[in-house]
């Protein structure tokens, strides 16, 4: 894993990865004043309250409880060569070493920089200053309050108050050359940050960013609003890039001189950015004053979803185009992406069902495309699907496979069928529910196939369906991948069992307890050697030659995570991975695509790169019985004998950091402790000891530099040599008789208890992960309702604060079927229920991916429509209306049944403010606008609109008292379609 060197200035900032702390993460408040890197590796942080270090996973913060020194206030930090780090605020110079502060007074420190030879040289309120043997002096030449400082080859430029000098270090005595600020009408401006860039010198002030134009003072000229805005930081990268930060948002300046700017979205509303730094590793870090601390890099991924014209961010499949570009399968479409663009394939509406649930291209170049509701097969952007292939329609096709020419598995919820010379049939009949839900197909000879289903493993082979002696272990288990890892190495992914490997008939079986994120895998793929897997925890990759095999010893996986949500501090967390059917993933050439509820994430695998070399350790303090002690020795003679080691291992890179120690002379050999950062030990014995610590990176097994630390534990008079020579003659045969039986005792009965322990724990564990898997399918069927398999009155109220939430305009439509009693008298309850179950499925295929379709009783179904206004939403009442009243219904006899509807709909917020008061108003003008349809005749729409937002009072009255007067002032209106 490795972080960019220097951003790419060719990736748009929108690409970057963001990372974000604030106090939730440790942070001891949210407004940044000054950033900067010491030579250990440490990230210091200049709050408004206190100083912080990070060493990329916590903060220790330094305030005047635990320094003696006010550290509040400060805005100036340099880190200097030797390891110290100098600060400076309005009370004067602070000074960091090891963990220690010294205030070293003088006047107000504004800026602080190398003065070249790895001493700080401060602008502060009366001038220049330096320091020397340990006091503050005055450097001559500059007079006046500095606020700015820049080093250039031949000395330094200061910032002064509308003016800017420039002070050359080889003169003798010193003197500044200044030049002033240009008449602008408004008082001098401070000129408070500064920046150089191939020939360009930038001046950040409160009033605009301005540059100089050989002796002249002048405005950038990159823009009206930074010639204007207050500048609050600024910074050039090793690529030559100038960053600028401003309170309304983040800019950035191309060495081809082009401005981009941060949208909100990228960062957050109004950033105000006052810290900008570039840390060792080229990773950009910002502080701003009202969001904490972000890191900027490159990033190893790349997203394709609804910013780069994606229709629907839920992508079920991804597969490459015969042609070149990747075809992605949407919730609602087909799209295909060039590498810069996405463009629609195929619409949703031409195809059995909108859901693009599985794609596959056979040799012939045809697409086959698997939905929710059957398959169609297209050929140069035409439906040529096989009328025969008609009767999967009633199935979700999860996984297609072409084994020889024409020869087309195709697994479903409903069985295994197979395309064979134009005919298809049912390869897998009388099988059970779950094991006829193929979720994965591995073509190993025209007929012999390896299938998993929902559960566990199948083999088909020469007609025959069976299951395999090595695959009994997943019997009950939700198989969703099934792939060849090597030759003869077969592996299974499953969404609750972790992941399996099969090698000449037996089966390792690897979990999270050797060490996986979760025991979730939706996919697996090989790439150069490495095991990529697509997980509910993200994508994580792990050295083939590192998965263990049949009868190998169980051993500790350190797998590396590369995406997804357990990257808690990452303000866009990189969602990964989708479930979906089998081409949830897929491989071009270096980079791995992923289908996710956010898009197609490609990884770049060459952007990964080699481990870097992990970092050193470091001993931070011994806390004991309340009291922090340096960690250089500990030598312990009174007190309690217990000992809290805190140590770490600063790492700003991407990725976390594991340790291991040892006590020498108390432990039997290493603690591997993961990413916990502090070592307990109690009633340690009298002795000398070495406490021994070293860090390696998440997902490598070398460990880096060791710290070590020194303890001696003073024995107790009891405990001395003389005392207890005496105690043991007088008692050495009959201790040592009790000792033994009681040790040997103990031993077998500890041996018991802990087998008994670990047994139960399994079980435990393993029942608690089924439990969780039925109570989401549970959770799934309660908000489902059983004829229709439309959502419910439950599920509606589960996301009602969702929609109340949104900003966006609501439609809200109820809509009644006429005269349906007489199809349940005439025709019987059998013909009606099927009747609402095909009304079920014709909505289910009209709902736009946002938008929430509910059975509300009986006959009648609830609608709510995101983003429409009262046009939008009379055009999708009337759709709705036709396509029901054309549509013809089964009577159970052979005969059909034609219906109409009526359709009443209003629009929600009523209101200013959305609640679920607005939402019961919203409700009823929808059912009075579905009794006014009714009275017109039925079979026609009707919505009554609010005009303009509605007053608490008559929100607080039914509609129906009121409705004439609302009507009769504007305030309500009937919207009907025109004739």
């Amino acid at each position: 894993m490795r972080s960019a060197v220097a951003l790419d200035p060719q990736t748009p900032i929108h690409a970057f990865v963001l990372d974000h702390w604030s106090v939730e993460q440790g942070l001891p408040q949210i407004t940044i004043l000054g950033i900067a890197q010491d030579r250990a590796g440490f990230l210091w942080v200049d709050t408004q309250t206190a100083v912080a270090r990070f060493d990329g996973a916590q903060f220790v913060t330094f305030d005047r409880a635990g320094t003696g020194i006010d550290t509040s206030m400060l805005s100036a930090t340099w880190a200097d060569p030797l390891g110290q780090v100098w600060f400076g605020g309005i009370h004067g110079l602070l000074l960091e070493h090891d963990g220690r502060f010294t205030a070293m007074g003088g006047n107000a420190v504004n800026a602080i920089i190398d003065a070249g030879d790895g001493t700080p040289l401060l602008a502060t309120s009366q001038g220049l200053a330096r320091v020397r043997n340990g006091r503050i002096v005055p450097v001559r030449g500059y007079s006046g309050p500095a606020y700015s400082l820049l080093r250039d080859g031949s000395g330094w430029w200061i910032g002064g108050l509308g003016r800017l000098c420039h002070l050359a270090a080889e003169l003798d005595p010193p003197a500044a050359t200044c030049m002033q600020q240009g008449s602008t009408g408004q008082q001098p401006a401070a000129i408070t940050k500064m920046a150089s860039t191939r020939g360009n010198l930038w001046l950040g002030t409160h009033f605009g960013l301005m540059r100089v134009d050989g002796n002249r003072i002048v405005p950038s000229g990159l823009s009206p609003d930074l010639d204007t805005t207050s500048i609050e930081s600024l910074l050039t990268d090793r690529d030559g890039v100038l960053w600028i930060g401003t309170v309304p948002a983040l800019y950035r300046r191309l060495p081809d001189a082009t401005l981009e700017q941060a949208d909100d979205s990228d960062i957050a509303h109004h950033p105000w950015i006052q810290a900008l730094y570039e840390d060792h590793a080229g990773n950009l870090w910002m502080g701003t004053h009202i969001g904490g601390l972000y890191r900027v890099w490159n990033g190893w991924t790349r997203r394709v979803s609804l910013r780069d014209g994606l229709a629907d961010s839920l992508v079920w499949s991804v597969v490459r185009a015969p042609q070149g570009g990747i075809v992605i399968g949407t919730n609602s479409d087909v799209e295909i992406f060039d590498g810069k663009h996405v463009q629609p394939l195929i619409a949703g509406k031409a195809l059995p069902n909108p859901s693009a649930y599985e794609l596959y291209y056979d040799h012939r170049g045809r697409l086959w495309i698997g939905t929710r509701a059957g398959i169609a097969v297209y050929e140069h952007g035409r439906d040529v699907t096989p009328p025969a292939l008609a009767a999967l329609a009633s199935w979700q096709i999860n996984d297609v496979r072409e084994s020889t020419d024409d020869d087309i598995w195709i697994g479903t919820s409903g069985g295994l069928y197979r395309w064979h010379e134009g005919v298809l049939s049912r390869a897998d009949p009388g099988t059970s529910v779950a094991a006829a839900t193929i979720r994965s197909i591995l073509p190993l000879a025209p007929d012999h196939l390896y299938l998993g289903t929902e559960d566990g493993m199948r083999e088909w082979r020469d007609g025959k369906l069976s299951e395999p002696a090595w695959a009994e272990p997943l019997r009950g288990h939700f198989v969703s991948r099934v792939a060849m890892l090597a030759p003869g190495m077969l592996g299974v992914a499953t969404t609750d069992a972790g992941i399996g490997v099969m090698v000449n008939g037996q089966l390792r079986m690897i979990t999270q307890q050797d060490g996986l994120p979760s025991d979730n895998a939706w996919t697996l793929d090989m790439l150069d050697g490495e095991l990529y897997v697509g997980s509910i925890a993200g994508a994580w990759r792990l050295p083939l030659a590192q998965l263990p095999l049949p009868g190998m010893p169980v051993q500790q996986l350190v797998p590396q995570l590369l995406a997804g949500e357990e990257r808690a501090t990452s303000l866009h967390n990189t969602h990964c991975c989708n479930g979906g059917a089998g081409a949830r993933s897929l491989i071009v050439g270096d980079e791995i695509w992923y289908s996710t509820t956010d898009g197609a994430l490609g990884l770049d695998t060459r952007a990964l790169g080699a481990q870097p070399k992990p970092p050193r350790a470091m001993v931070q303090s011994i806390e004991h019985e309340g009291n922090l002690f340096s960690g250089e020795s500990f030598d312990l003679r009174q007190g309690a004998r217990d000992l809290a080691i805190h140590y770490t291992a600063p790492y700003l890179r991407m990725g976390s950091v594991r340790f291991h120690y040892q006590l020498e002379g108390y432990d039997a050999g290493w603690q591997d402790v993961g990413a916990r950062r502090t070592a307990f030990y109690t009633h340690l014995p009298p002795g000398k000891y070495r406490f021994r610590v070293a860090a390696a990176l998440s997902g490598g097994t070398v460990f880096g530099s060791e710290a070590d630390l020194a303890i001696q534990v003073e024995p107790h008079w009891y405990e001395r040599v003389l005392v207890r020579a005496v105690a043991v003659l007088l008692l050495c045969l009959v201790i040592a008789l009790l000792v033994g039986w009681s040790l040997r005792t103990q031993r077998r009965r500890n041996a018991r208890l802990e087998a008994q322990v670990t047994q139960r724990t399994e079980q435990l564990a393993r029942a608690i992960e089924r439990l969780r898997v039925a109570n989401l399918a549970l959770a799934e069927e309660s908000h489902t309702d059983a004829l229709t398999s439309l959502h419910n009155r439950r599920y509606l109220l589960a996301r009602l604060p969702d929609v109340l939430s949104g900003d966006e305009c609501t439609g809200v439509l109820q809509i009644d079927i006429d005269y349906f009693k007489q199809v349940n008298d005439g025709y019987g309850h059998a013909a009606g229920d099927a009747v609402l179950r095909a009304l079920g499925r014709l909505l289910t295929a009209a709902r736009r991916g946002s938008d929430i379709t509910v059975r509300w009783g009986g006959e009648e179904f609830l609608l709510l429509l995101s983003g429409v206004d009262a046009a939008g939403a009379l055009s999708i009442a009337e759709r709705l209306r036709r396509d029901i009243a054309i549509q013809d219904f089964t009577d159970g006899r052979g005969g059909k049944i034609r219906l109409t509807c009526s359709i009443g709909f209003s629009l929600h917020p009523l209101a200013m403010h959305a609640d679920s008061a607005t939402f019961d108003a919203a409700l009823e003008l929808a059912d009075l606008a579905l009794y006014r349809a009714k009275q017109d005749g039925r079979n026609n729409c009707v919505g009554l609109v609010a005009a303009r937002p509605l007053s608490a009072e008559i929100l607080t009255t039914p509609f129906a008292s009121q409705l004439d007067a609302l009507l009769a002032t504007g305030q309500l209106r009937w919207v009907r379609e025109v004739p």
